[in-house]
């Protein structure tokens, strides 16, 4: 009876805790902003691009790269895609982005809508196999940004750059 007692009580305070989260608007998915970024400004802050992509065959896009950034949780990786604006980044990045990351991400090329960066998108581990390395995404006005680590963490590191970009504007 006491162990149910204290079980039932930690589940209380998980479902809590996240629906605080929940409701915490500085880890919203889509945040809008009037400012129109470029990559330029975030090198000023930090961010170090590793690779830039071939937006050809990714709709609407004006740039894309692949890139880190140091936080106080360590140094993460993002995929970045810049939009014309932020309307453009939620109709035809946020598709994309949701097929990109998350525990069902696609990450082989065969099934991926933008082929482009497939490989960057995977986190190999020996023994099980090729995994998601973007755990979820967020779009700060006209970025669309991929961010490392697993779902309940990747947010935090997408709010992360994004508390960084607000100081930008």
């Amino acid at each position: 009876m006491k162990r149910t007692l204290i079980i039932s009580l930690i589940l209380l305070a998980l479902v809590v805790a996240c629906e605080e989260n929940a409701d915490d608007p500085s880890y919203e998915m889509v945040t809008t902003s009037d400012h129109i970024f470029t990559f330029e400004e975030l090198e000023p802050i930090g961010f170090k691009k590793n690779k830039e992509y071939d937006i050809s065959r990714l709709e609407g896009a004006v740039r894309a790269v692949n890139g880190f950034w140091s936080t106080d949780i360590g140094k993460k990786e993002y995929e970045l895609r810049f939009y014309s604006s932020h309307s453009v980044a939620v109709s035809l990045g946020e598709p994309l982005a949701q097929e990109a990351t998350g525990e069902d991400a696609i990450i082989k090329k065969s099934d991926a809508t933008w082929k482009e960066g497939i490989k960057d998108r995977r986190r190999s581990q020996r023994t099980s196999g090729s995994h998601p390395k973007y755990g979820n995404y967020s779009i700060y006005g006209n970025i669309v940004m991929l961010c490392e680590g697993q779902v309940g963490i990747s947010l935090e590191v997408c709010w992360k750059l994004i508390n960084a970009l607000e100081k930008l504007e």
